[in-house]
């Protein structure tokens, strides 16, 4: 007899258990479905440090309130600069797979001389590992500056899985080189190769996009699994309009996000979908187009906008030398 009390009062110990655990299990799913996380990633090397610092300093500027994490992508900061990127709340710094060997190289991209790293082929493998993070995010290139709070993106992104501009009329086949041709363009359907080498297959901007797991095995992994041949990044001089007109990743991206039917946005102004509703969205890559809700602003060489965004970060630790 006390081996069945026994037995029934653990009987009863395991159902209270089981109800705590799905109770707890239950409020992590709610709190996860409430919530917008605001999740951004990003990458700079030493040349690009000072844009980094003015879109981390936009971001704490317009989003700290709601930001959850910034992840920085290091291919080749200093020392000096990575223990300066510690010191900043709600950012995380992140070594870059060496997917290839020569992944952060510098390779000449034009006839004067420009030089960039690994052909771009790290931003792949940054959505790969940005993914392992986090369920969706904002990919920003450090040339870039968030004016306003970009909670309705996030809500989107969320919501919809991705979020694209193009960038007419910039255009796939006058900068795609044969190997892309060759290795990619042609293992398509007929129709969709065919179309991507016509006048209405626009390229999408790389430096803005916004990613989840839900475009992971059509457009993530693809894009990760082709590193491993840096041919399909490289400018070799054989697109149509010649050496310094091949785009790298984002002649790429752009045939997966076409191949892929993926809707695109374009620059100015944009309907996010939220909730069944449409929302207006603002970014733009022109100065002169910005207006007081631009949200976005594809700054590349004018990352100074307004002034320097440094004075908005929020440090764990005062640093040498500051208030």
């Amino acid at each position: 007899m006390c081996r069945f009390y026994s037995l029934f009062y653990s009987f009863l110990f395991l159902i209270h258990l089981n109800c705590l655990v799905g109770e707890e299990v239950n409020k992590e799913e709610r709190v996860s479905s409430e919530k917008t996380y605001h999740f951004y990633c990003t990458v700079a090397d030493e040349r690009h440090f000072p844009q980094l610092m003015n879109l981390i300093g936009s971001i704490h500027k317009n989003d700290f309130d709601h930001l959850d994490e910034i992840a920085v992508f290091d291919i080749g900061l200093s020392k000096e600069q990575l223990d300066y990127i510690t010191t900043i709340e709600k950012v995380k710094v992140i070594p870059i797979e060496k997917k290839h060997p020569d992944i952060t190289k510098y390779f000449a991209t034009d006839p004067n001389g420009r030089s960039v790293r690994g052909w771009y082929a790290w931003k792949p493998v940054l959505f790969k590992q940005g993914l392992d993070l986090y369920p969706y995010f904002i990919y920003l290139d450090a040339g870039s500056l968030v004016l306003t709070s970009p909670d309705d993106l996030f809500q989107h992104l969320k919501q919809n899985g991705y979020f694209l501009i193009q960038i007419s009329p910039h255009y796939i086949e006058e900068r795609v080189t044969k190997p892309v041709i060759e290795k990619v363009v042609n293992k398509l359907p007929k129709e969709q190769g065919e179309f991507l080498l016509t006048k209405d297959a626009y390229m999408i901007d790389a430096g803005f996009q916004g990613i989840s797991r839900k475009v992971l095995e059509t457009y993530v992994l693809p894009m990760y699994n082709n590193v491993v041949d840096l041919e399909l990044f490289a400018d070799n001089g054989s697109s149509r309009m010649g050496f310094g007109a091949g785009r790298h990743d984002q002649t790429l991206f752009s045939i997966y996000a076409h191949a892929n039917k993926m809707a695109m946005n374009g620059q100015g102004w944009s309907n996010l979908k939220i909730d069944g509703k449409s929302v207006p969205f603002h970014m733009h890559w022109d100065r002169n187009e910005l207006n007081p809700q631009t949200c976005i602003y594809r700054s590349r060489c004018d990352y100074n906008y307004q002034g320097s965004k440094i004075g908005f970060i929020h440090w764990k630790k005062p640093l040498e030398g500051q208030n």
